[in-house]
């Protein structure tokens, strides 16, 4: 099952059985009986039924009108918890119906052989991470004096925090690109990070404002905020952001927890 399948459908089940939890509820101060209704000649009656054997019903005057109301709403509780219910079923069933019985799970399940010797239909994750990381692109050049610090392996970044972002990208298997040149409104961008969700097949611009406290560069970075949002570019959807100043370093517990919500899943 497609990762945004799969979330959809657990964020359903969880509203669902939260749903189902308040209904019970507030199905505890319910009166007994049932409420029967009859509508002749424009004349609508109701009628209270205190158990299955009544067909008709003690007639319910307007002054205990309050009663038909509750009687009514407790009719419609107990159908809407037996709808609530049956959808709760149908969705675990749609999750062990689908466990590895996927398009997207069926060609890994053939033999290398097999593999060998076509395309699947739908693109495997590693093929599509081939291709992405085989994609050409323009990176942000670095000056001759410009500091830098180096990752071990061979990559050179324009802060320590950037290095450590980057790290925790590669430990954690997320294709990046760094300071990889992109078209944003017409105008070329340099964003810090360029990342793949793979499993969602998502691309998401990371940002990491590190000089927060500098009047000029958070002037500058308001302008490109700016100019990501006016193009399409919104946190939490396509951009991820980070930040930090001189007083208040980056947290990279927050960084992972970020990877872990956005990225990894």
């Amino acid at each position: 099952m497609k990762p945004e399948i799969f979330d959809a459908v657990h964020r359903r089940l969880t509203f669902l059985k939260s749903l189902a939890d308040s209904i019970i509820k507030m199905q505890k101060n319910e009166p007994d009986g049932r409420l029967r209704i009859t509508n002749k000649k424009g004349k609508v009656r109701m009628y209270l039924r205190e158990n299955e054997s009544d067909r008709t019903g003690r007639y319910i005057p307007q002054s205990e009108y309050e009663l038909a109301c509750r009687l009514a709403k407790k009719g419609y509780l107990g159908k809407a918890l037996t709808t609530v219910n049956g959808e709760i079923e149908h969705l675990k069933e749609y999750i062990d119906d689908c466990a590895g019985n996927t398009i997207e799970d069926l060609f890994g399940k053939l033999s290398t052989p097999r593999q060998e010797m076509f395309e699947p239909v739908i693109e495997t994750d590693e093929k599509f991470v081939d291709r992405w990381k085989s994609q050409q692109f323009i990176q942000k050049p670095f000056g001759d004096d410009t500091i830098s610090y180096k990752s071990k392996r061979g990559e050179k970044f324009r802060s320590k925090s950037e290095l450590l972002i980057a790290d925790e990208l590669f430990y954690a298997n997320i294709p990046y690109r760094y300071e990889c040149k992109t078209m944003i409104g017409g105008i070329p961008v340099y964003p810090d990070f360029t990342v793949l969700n793979v499993a969602r097949r998502r691309v998401y611009i990371w940002e990491h404002l590190g000089k927060l406290g500098d009047q000029d560069y958070a002037d500058n970075t308001a302008v490109k905020l700016n100019n990501y949002l006016a193009n399409g570019y919104y946190p939490g959807v396509n951009l991820l952001i980070t930040w930090e100043t001189s007083r208040t370093p980056i947290k990279m517990e927050l960084v992972r927890d970020m990877m872990e919500r956005f990225l990894l899943n």
